[in-house]
């Protein structure tokens, strides 16, 4: 996996990730295509949950709903929209209920020529016009963003090479 950076320009911030995986596209894309699997990806510090729209495959126009602790005894609560998808190359959610201002975030999957499959993960950000945000990002925030996708990435990796292992 590449060094994750975010990067500011025009008042959005951008991130990019990218990480192969030993697997075939049909699985990877079944995996995140059952939105209830963010729940096993993401970090268990945020004790991730799909409240809403949890079953069924991603279609465009799908709203869900996630509640997760973002501090010890504070949670969130996410509305995100499926913006886009083209089967087993992209999908696209947008927050259009949460903590950030906007949230826009691209799931790309490609094919390499040893017949991995490229993850990448583009995720475009603004923040809410509150006293300190752009502190609470510079100091805090930013790190834990980062921080997150690492995480996942670990956490893909883990289960795709625990599927691979029982096939």
């Amino acid at each position: 996996m590449q060094k994750i950076k975010i990067y500011k320009k025009n008042g959005f911030y951008k991130l990019k990730t990218s990480q192969n995986v030993h697997a075939k596209i049909e699985d990877i894309w079944d995996f995140f295509t059952e939105i209830k699997n963010l729940e096993k990806i993401m970090p268990n510090k945020y004790n991730v949950k799909i409240t809403h729209g949890r079953k069924g495959k991603l279609y465009v126009g799908k709203i869900f709903n996630i509640k997760m602790k973002i501090l010890p005894f504070v949670h969130a609560n996410i509305t995100s929209e499926i913006k886009a998808i083209e089967k087993e190359r992209l999908f696209i959610d947008t927050q259009i209920f949460g903590p950030y201002k906007m949230w826009h975030h691209e799931h790309h999957f490609t094919l390499n020529e040893d017949k991995s499959i490229k993850i990448v993960d583009i995720v475009t950000y603004k923040l809410k016009n509150i006293p300190f945000m752009k502190i609470l990002h510079k100091l805090f925030l930013k790190k834990e963003i980062v921080e997150t996708f690492y995480q996942r990435a670990d956490r893909i990796n883990y289960f795709f090479k625990k599927k691979n292992s029982k096939n």
